[in-house]
């Protein structure tokens, strides 16, 4: 019977990727994606971000090392109370929770559904967003949630890949590695449409004080596919304007509206570097310095909230 290392062995050979760690990351995360999604509390929530890039409509252009959602059905929320909200919220949290903790016995993972625990949550207005923490010895994994948000664009049916391709594979590698392959193999899931992704790319980046490599990198390959980021102005500010609730965001967003730069420190981070499969074209730093100048322009002109 092949162990994870055996098999992780055997994805980095037929997929050419020679960073171990990062293909044990992904057969985790697509383990819990798999759990969730197929669970009944899972079809509540949409798949997103910029692990969703990856997985269902790009491929592996980068690693992704986390794994975002957002609550499907945003009319539940309507007409709420602030009371009656966290109420209801407190309970989907606790529901998502118990699914994770199956999937993380299965992966090999801590994760312990104590809300009172900060190292295994961590809340944001109110419950409205949570980053779930899992851990596999001291390495964090983050599964953050949404479940108020302003959703412009309809989901899709899609298909999670992974590093392999399954008609490719013999009979007898099926047949050895069947414990590994019984769930990393592809899946449908209800998904983001990508201009929802971009707008989101978007906002992460000017309501974020540090900013990471791994966003522009994504909104780079969302325009090499025709996501421009001009022709969905009105939608990102919409998007952003909803997320001003939070004060963090209030407050990074003012600042960037200042500042928004990308440094050597942040192109030159060792690990966000390690995450791209493949060095970022020539092309990217030209992407770079024009999409810095439009960003800066919707920053300029979103709303104040207070």
């Amino acid at each position: 019977m092949p162990d994870l290392s055996e098999f992780i062995t055997f994805v980095s050979r037929l997929s050419g990727v020679k960073n171990l760690e990062l293909i044990e990351k992904d057969v985790i995360l697509h383990l819990i994606l798999r759990e969730i999604c197929s669970s009944t509390v899972g079809q509540n929530y949409l798949f997103k971000g910029g692990s969703c890039l990856v997985k269902c409509y790009f491929g592996y252009y980068r690693f992704s090392v986390d794994l975002d959602f957002t609550w499907r059905n945003q009319e539940v929320w309507e007409d709420l109370g602030k009371r009656k909200l966290r109420k209801v919220l407190l309970e989907r949290i606790t529901d998502f929770a118990g699914v994770l903790e199956k999937a993380c016995s299965q992966a090999g993972l801590n994760f312990k559904p104590n809300l009172e625990d900060k190292k295994m949550f961590e809340f944001g207005g109110g419950g409205r967003m949570v980053t779930f923490k899992l851990w596999k010895g001291m390495e964090l994994v983050k599964i953050q949630v949404n479940f108020v948000e302003k959703i412009l664009f309809k989901p899709k049916k899609v298909f999670v890949k992974t590093l392999l391709n399954m008609d490719e594979l013999k009979k007898d590698e099926k047949v050895y590695f069947d414990k590994f392959l019984e769930f990393y193999k592809p899946f449908q899931v209800t998904a983001y449409d990508e201009r929802e992704i971009l707008c989101e790319k978007v906002r992460a980046i000017l309501t974020r004080r540090a900013q990471k490599l791994r966003d522009f990198y994504d909104l780079f390959i969302l325009q090499k596919h025709g996501f421009e980021i001009e022709d969905f102005k009105s939608e990102i500010l919409k998007k952003i304007e909803a997320s001003l609730y939070y004060k963090k965001y209030r407050d990074a967003l003012e600042k960037n509206k200042e500042r928004l730069k990308i440094g050597k420190e942040i192109l030159e981070n060792p690990f966000e570097r390690s995450l791209c499969i493949k060095k970022p074209e020539e092309q990217f730093e030209h992407f770079l310095n024009n999409s810095l100048r439009e960003l800066r322009e919707i920053a300029n002109i979103c709303p104040r909230r207070r």
